[in-house]
């Protein structure tokens, strides 16, 4: 066997190496759609359950108002549960779509086509060379982001989330990207911007899954400015709003604290 024939087979082999590695990740991100279908079904069976019994606790009084409270909270995590799966797998239905239009050629029918190695592909001239524009899905645009947050690069994850938000406003994870700007700001001591942050949360996306985590930073940073009466009226607001909440839990905790100042 000829050196140029090695080389061939070898190149074929790793062409061959790649497309069942690319099958094998068909079939795995195949599964996992799936799996996210079926949640999701599962997800829209309670919610629908759950509708049922705020309707049928809608009729009541009484003692009945309490459990209602409960399951219009579960209610709306399921809701929120529900949004972020669906977006999860748009993301992997896209990935899985890419994969399956890349038809690549087997290496059969490369050999059949010619007996010989194929000549290699002369690079085109600098000067017509153009760099590779640059995407990113929303959910690798929030990871980097988050990512920054955890490294504690807080100006840089600030930036990042802001990005997000201009390219990708109206997500399930949009409210998520905000309530971290805020966090950023919070960590930094910068606790005006992280009640203004906060602030527009609230008002921006008032059925995210972070509202009562953002009123419960809210009223933690108005208490770090000094502002010990807004505070407290932020730290109630979240408790009677949200008050199976484990954020209600600490703010109980907090305006004992603060009471006792």
């Amino acid at each position: 066997m000829t050196p140029a024939s090695a080389q061939s087979k070898k190149t074929y082999e790793l062409i061959y190496e790649d497309i069942q590695a690319l099958k094998l990740q068909v079939q795995e991100l195949t599964s996992l759609v799936r799996k996210n279908q079926a949640d999701i079904q599962e997800l829209r069976d309670q919610i629908k359950i759950l509708g049922e019994l705020i309707r049928k606790v809608q009729s009541e009084q009484g003692a009945a108002r309490e459990d209602f409270r409960n399951i219009v909270v579960q209610y709306q995590l399921l809701s929120s549960k529900l949004e972020e799966i669906q977006f999860q797998t748009a993301i992997l239905n896209d990935i899985l779509q890419a994969i399956q239009n890349l038809n690549l050629p087997k290496p059969e029918e490369k050999t059949a086509r010619s007996g010989k190695a194929p000549a290699k592909a002369e690079p085109p001239p600098a000067e017509t060379r153009k760099p590779a524009p640059l995407t990113l899905s929303a959910q690798e645009m929030y990871n980097n982001a988050y990512g920054d947050y955890l490294k504690g690069n807080y100006s840089l994850a600030i930036d990042s989330f802001r990005l997000f938000l201009q390219q990708y406003p109206n997500t399930p994870l949009s409210g998520n990207a905000l309530y971290w700007i805020g966090e950023c700001y919070y960590s930094q001591g910068k606790f005006q911007e992280a009640v203004d942050t906060f602030s527009e949360l609230l008002v921006s996306y008032p059925s995210s899954n972070k509202v009562p985590a953002a009123y419960l930073k809210k009223g933690y940073s108005l208490a770090r400015l000094g502002k010990k009466e807004e505070a407290i009226a932020t730290l109630k607001l979240l408790i009677a709003k949200f008050p199976a909440q484990e954020e209600a839990r600490l703010a109980q905790e907090k305006l004992k604290e603060l009471e006792n100042q």
